[in-house]
């Protein structure tokens, strides 16, 4: 029997309705693991640093620290897969290594271009070693490492808690917590050889294959043996939630690439999975699951985010609906123990339709601490609003420091250490931290308490090597004056200086206008000043002065510093930035 067009409709809505009843929304799980999971993943997943072979002839070294080192023996000699974060733990990683494997480096390859992956380079590299990376690498390390370098830096070290106790922050949920001390001496060097897409190479009868793989940053790259099936994934994979989204702040981490990265991974089908982070995993299956699985958990916090945005969620609800099925949040391998699905949430939506979402009233908001100053006074004032604090700082510890960030907003304390609202705000942040198994916010709420109690310890400078010093394009030094100009020492004036390098054929113009520093490569713009002074010397040595190895002054008068026009003027102008790295 022919059944009419019409019955067909009926009978598809009748079957649909079978199938799918009444909507209702898809159970998620939204709770962060209880605060005894980091201490077990410390334990079983991070555990204490030892050598594990994964093949013969491929060797990885496990918390040791943040990231691992991956060696693989060769009959011509060694290739290293990111070679530590300081030379101080690399030579210790590189002695336990070649305990089991033995012999030169031919090659070291960086998965990508964060510094705990990098930075023991030096003591990996001999005369002759390939240092491989993608073409994005030396463009995103100067990103991430130069205009906004203090405010990461300052970031970076609460997030990994470089005060707070062992017994705290037992470990990073990536691997061995940051020795920072160590890590400012970088053995950074930079990359010999690069490639865009994919390459190839073999040495001693090894084949490497190399393909971009964007994902924890724009410049990843993943490494296939495949003659041994072994895939090292760098940070694209490690067992725990990714980092979609770091609270020390970086630039917007590809999503979509992410996804695309696993797929890519899946489609090779290893058999040995031996990330950047965490330990290996072995068996195509057990792979394959994971892959599947941690690929699926990006797609499905990324498509709620669209979901709810295109719906009218507000960013404070996309957040607050973020979570996982049951299917998903079940897998131990996805527990928040590094990323975290509200920060992944708010990072995909801003990524794509910026920090507007569409609540009329955020458009032009009354100046923050007005806000401030007129709830506290519907509140009554600062009595009863310590009142509540003090009742609420062991019990509800999230709401107190609510309160105790109205009177910061408010302008009403200094929080000055040892200030009534420096200890409570330290106490909140600590009674919060106690229920965080997130490593990242953990430390981040530990290091602000300390930092509370005991007051903001300066930074660490970075000292980097020479090697790595004159490896920096000098475009790099000039991008970042604009940064460095203090506005204060710079109204009202319009003048300029020429630096030409000799050595790299190399012409740079500065323009101080009214607060603003303009740099231009070759000759200056049309209305730019006639420069009050013109500056001779090498690359090498500005690089120098611009790392505070050397002083403008003593280059002058040692004659390897040159300036035609105004000397006065000049030091004037150079007195206008913040110098340092």
């Amino acid at each position: 029997m022919i059944v009419p067009a019409i019955g067909l409709a009926v009978l598809a809505a009748l079957a649909w309705r079978h199938l799918h009843p009444a909507e209702r929304p898809v159970r998620q799980v939204r709770a962060l693991p209880p605060p005894t999971a980091l201490a077990t993943h410390c334990r079983d997943v991070i555990g204490k640093p030892r050598i594990e072979q994964v093949v013969p002839g491929v060797w990885v070294a496990l918390a040791y620290d943040l990231a691992n080192t991956i060696l693989v023996q060769t009959s011509a000699g060694n290739v290293i897969i990111d070679p530590g974060m300081s030379p101080k733990r690399a030579a210790t990683v590189k002695a336990a290594l070649h305990a089991k494997a033995p012999g030169p480096t031919r090659a070291i390859i960086y998965t990508h271009s964060h510094i705990d992956h990098i930075g023991g380079a030096s003591t990996w590299s001999e005369d002759d070693t390939a240092i491989w990376a993608t073409e994005g690498f030396v463009r995103h390390f100067m990103k991430q490492y130069s205009r906004f370098r203090p405010v990461e830096a300052r970031r970076g070290a609460r997030q990994f808690g470089i005060h707070v106790s062992d017994e705290a922050l037992p470990c990073s949920a990536l691997g061995r917590r940051i020795d920072m001390i160590a890590a400012a001496e970088t053995g950074t060097l930079m990359p010999t050889h690069s490639f865009a897409g994919r390459t190839t190479f073999e040495i001693g009868g090894v084949q490497f294959e190399l393909e971009e793989a964007h994902g924890e940053t724009h410049d990843q790259l993943l490494v296939w043996l495949p003659q041994s099936r072994v895939l090292m994934p760098g940070d694209n994979y490690y067992q725990t939630f990714p980092n979609l989204y770091t609270i020390r702040g970086s630039a917007p981490r590809p999503v979509d690439a992410w996804i695309a990265s696993l797929d890519r991974m899946r489609r090779l089908q290893p058999e040995h999975l031996v990330p950047s982070h965490t330990a290996p995993v072995h068996g195509a299956d057990e792979i394959r699951r994971r892959l599947t699985r941690y690929r699926d958990a990006i797609q499905w916090v990324r498509d709620r985010v669209v979901r709810a945005a295109n719906a009218g969620a507000s960013l404070d609800q996309v957040a607050e609906d973020s979570g996982l099925p049951p299917a998903l949040a079940e897998d131990p391998s996805l527990q928040q123990l590094y990323g975290q699905l509200d920060w992944s949430a708010r990072a995909i939506y801003t990524n794509h339709l910026g920090w507007f979402d569409g609540r009329a009233e955020t458009l032009y908001p009354m100046p923050n601490a007005e806000r401030a100053k007129r709830t506290i006074s519907l509140m009554g004032g600062t009595e009863p609003l310590w009142q509540e604090i003090d009742a609420k700082l062991g019990s509800e510890p999230r709401w107190a420091l609510h309160l105790l960030a109205l009177m910061r907003d408010a302008a009403l304390t200094t929080g000055e250490p040892g200030s009534r609202w420096a200890t409570a705000a330290a106490m909140a942040m600590e009674s919060i931290a106690q229920t965080v198994s997130n490593s990242n916010g953990r430390g981040y709420l530990l290091e602000r308490a300390d930092e509370l109690r005991n007051g903001v310890q300066p930074l660490l400078q970075p000292r980097p090597s020479q090697a790595l010093l004159q490896a920096i394009p000098m475009q790099a030094f000039f991008d970042t004056m604009a940064g460095r100009l203090i506005p204060e020492r710079s109204q009202g004036v319009h003048e300029a200086v020429v630096f030409i390098f000799h050595d790299t054929s190399e012409r740079f113009v500065v323009t101080v206008r009214n607060g603003i520093a303009e740099t231009v490569v070759g000759e200056p713009l049309p209305g730019t000043p006639p420069p009050i002074a013109t500056v001779r010397a090498t690359a090498h040595l500005w690089r120098n002065l611009a790392a505070e190895l050397q002083t403008p002054a003593k280059a002058v008068a040692s004659g390897e510093l040159s300036v035609s026009g105004s000397l006065t003027g000049f030091y004037t102008f150079m007195q206008r930035f913040r110098i340092g790295l």
